[in-house]
C-alpha cells in the first residue's frame, strides 16, 4: 500500500514527506483551485507525486443557497488545475457544503447531493477521465447528510457513475463504531482512505493525531480492511503537534504495511 500525507499546497512540507519516505502527498481542492500555475509548477518541480486532494467545495451544494453558475465556474477551474498537477483522487467530504438545512429531509437533502455529483460533477469527470471523486462519510457533529461509509455507498450508487466512488476515514468510522466489514464488503466502492489516531489521550484537546509507536491504537485492522477492499493508498490526516516528528514517527508505523 501506498502512504501520503494531508498538508495542503505546502511546498515545504511536500519536500519533507518527499525526504520522510512517503508515496505521495494529499493536497486541498480550494487551494488547487485558488493556486497560480507557477505554484503548481512549484509542487511538480518537488517530485513527489500529489495523487489527491480534500476539501472538495466550499460553496453550499444543497438548499436555496446553491448557485449553480458559481459552483460550475469553481468546478471547471477546479477540475483544469488538478488535472495539471496529475491528481487521481478528489476527496468529497465538504461537510458544510453539503449540509441538509432545517425544514429538508434526509432523503431530499441527498437526493440533491446526487443531482449535484451527476449533473454537475460527472460530467468534468468524463472530460478529463483522469480523477475519480471519493465521497467521504463524515461523523455527525461535521455532516447531516453522510456519516458512514455505508451511507457513501449508497449516495455513489444513486450516483451510478464508475467516477464516483467512497473514500474510508478511520476517525469517522471510530466514532460512528461502524464495522471494517463496511469496507471490506464494498466491492470496489472504496477507493481511498485516511488514517490517523482516532483516540488520542484524555486531556489533549485533539480529534486524531498522528499515528506513533506505542500510542495504544494499531493499524493494523483498518489497513487488512482497505487492502481487503483493494484500496491502493491511504493518506494520514491528523492535528500537527510538530510537523517533521509527527511524519517521521507515523512513517516508521506505516511503512510495515506497505
Amino acid at each position: 500500500m501506498k502512504f501520503g500525507v494531508c498538508v495542503g499546497n505546502d511546498a515545504v512540507r511536500i519536500g519533507y514527506l518527499k525526504k520522510a519516505g512517503y508515496d505521495y502527498a494529499e493536497s486541498h481542492c480550494q487551494e488547487i483551485a485558488k493556486s497560480s500555475y507557477e505554484k503548481l509548477d512549484e509542487i511538480k518541480k518537488i517530485g513527489l507525486p500529489v495523487l489527491a486532494a480534500n476539501c472538495f467545495i466550499g460553496m453550499r451544494i444543497v438548499g436555496e443557497e446553491k448557485n449553480y453558475a458559481e459552483i460550475d465556474a469553481y468546478l471547471e477551474t477546479l477540475f483544469e488545475k488538478a488535472s495539471y498537477l496529475g491528481l487521481k483522487y478528489l476527496v468529497f467530504g465538504s461537510g458544510g457544503a453539503r449540509r441538509i438545512p432545517d425544514g429538508m429531509t434526509l432523503e431530499e437533502g441527498r437526493a440533491e447531493i446526487v443531482d449535484f455529483l451527476k449533473y454537475h460533477v460527472v460530467p468534468l469527470c468524463e472530460k478529463y477521465k483522469t480523477m475519480t471523486v471519493a465521497i467521504e462519510p463524515l461523523r455527525p457533529s461535521e455532516c447531516n447528510a453522510i456519516n458512514t461509509v455505508s451511507d457513501g455507498i449508497a449516495v455513489a450508487k444513486a450516483v451510478d457513475s464508475p467516477y464516483v466512488r467512497v473514500l474510508a476515514d478511520l476517525a469517522h468510522v471510530y466514532v460512528q463504531n461502524e464495522s471494517f466489514a463496511a469496507i471490506t464488503d464494498s466491492q470496489g466502492m472504496v477507493v481511498h482512505a485516511h488514517t490517523s489516531n482516532p483516540n488520542p489521550p484524555e486531556g489533549m484537546d485533539r480529534k486524531r493525531i498522528y499515528p506513533k509507536h506505542g500510542d495504544g491504537y494499531g493499524q493494523g485492522d483498518f489497513l487488512a480492511a482497505l487492502a481487503a477492499a483493494g484500496v491502493e493508498q491511504c493518506s494520514i490526516e491528523a492535528e500537527v503537534i510538530d510537523f517533521e516528528s509527527d511524519v517521521s514517527e507515523a512513517y516508521e508505523v506505516l511503512k510495515n504495511f506497505r
